[in-house]
């Protein structure tokens, strides 16, 4: 009882306060309710399901009931579905990115190397080969740990291959081309398209997407204020376009690309691909892909044993009142029970 009430006590410490009053000033406006009564509901919430106010925000739970609350996935029941559903001797496959891609070469399609394996000479004929490549930090989470290298511009190349090692970015890929129908929304990275799967008796299946695409001339998908939308097999959107904060976009602030002129023709394909790779490791059996649409068609950038589920239960996108974990549970039906949420009767 004593390390449970440390752990509670540990998480309200860390709130960044500034970032939850903004959230509080939202739900405010949209629902016409008093600051001092969210932040009660929202520790309310927290006491009783461990939810944090940007879960309470993304899931509308002000406005759900408890039957519905119960289809929400947690920060406490997160970790015990990525418990039962993937084995822990087989995560590392996904975890470090030198592996994962030897593991899937079939899926990534693109050259790379080994900077913890190769000498300088095959560094400098592996840059020799490519215009543009990028290094990155093997385990490095969000976008961060990764170098965009021109290679007409590097000027020393020995240094460049010490830099790289000592910064610990031992990956070296050549650069995804995007498609021209991805470049109409935003140019200047290569956007990152995340299909979640969840394997059950030897079938794959797709959970959800989202695509997430920078309001910015960055030219690294990263943690900040992106937009988010999801993709029909069509190649359609079928979703709202949203930011963070919940604010609907009819086009991108950038381009003024208008979204509902979007149509990307790989959407299935990109299913199929993450689909096949779903079945390489079963004993990973719930997966987080990121997806790029290249000019080639769709390549796998990566895996994440680690899926994440905030977008995807964020109400603005469709309006659900549901949340991630009846996508999990109309696929593995009673098998949820073995989990022992203490939503699940």
């Amino acid at each position: 009882m004593k390390i449970e009430t440390k752990r509670m006590l540990k998480k309200i410490k860390s709130i960044n306060y500034k970032k939850m009053d903004k959230i509080v000033d939202i739900i405010s406006k949209n629902n016409n309710k008093s600051k001092l009564y969210i932040k009660f509901d929202i520790f309310r919430n927290f006491l009783k399901r461990e939810i944090g106010y940007t879960d309470y925000f993304r899931g509308d739970y002000i406005n759900l009931n408890e039957e519905q609350k119960n289809t929400y996935v947690t920060a406490k029941s997160f970790y015990r579905i990525m418990h039962y559903l993937n084995n822990y001797d087989y995560i590392y496959i996904f975890h470090d990115k030198l592996i994962f891609n030897k593991f899937f070469k079939e899926y990534i399609k693109r050259d790379y190397i080994n900077l913890k394996k190769c000498s300088l000479d095959q560094f400098k004929e592996f840059l020799d080969k490519h215009k543009v490549v990028f290094a990155k930090d093997p385990i490095g989470e969000c976008g961060h740990g990764i170098k965009k290298i021109i290679v007409e511009e590097v000027e020393n190349k020995d240094e460049l291959y010490k830099e790289l090692i000592n910064n610990k970015q031992f990956l070296l890929e050549e650069e995804i081309i995007q498609s021209d129908e991805l470049n109409e929304i935003n140019p200047n990275v290569v956007n990152s398209f995340r299909v979640v799967t969840l394997v059950k008796d030897g079938q794959a299946y797709i959970l959800n997407n989202a695509l997430r695409v920078n309001q910015d001339k960055s030219n690294v998908i990263g943690c900040t204020n992106d937009l988010y939308f999801s993709f029909a097999e069509d190649g359609t959107i079928d979703s709202n376009v949203i930011d963070d904060y919940g604010n609907i976009y009819e086009e991108h602030p950038l381009t003024g690309k208008k979204f509902k002129d979007v149509k990307v023709k790989d959407v299935k394909a990109a299913f199929d691909l993450c689909k096949k790779a779903a079945l390489e490791v079963q004993e990973v059996r719930y997966v987080g892909w990121d997806v790029a649409f290249s000019n080639k068609g769709p390549v796998i950038v990566e895996g994440n044993e680690y899926p994440g589920y905030g977008i995807l239960q964020f109400y603005k996108l469709k309006n659900n009142k549901y949340g991630h974990l009846k996508e999990i549970q109309d696929i593995i039906g009673d098998e949820v029970k073995n989990m022992k949420l203490p939503c699940i009767n």
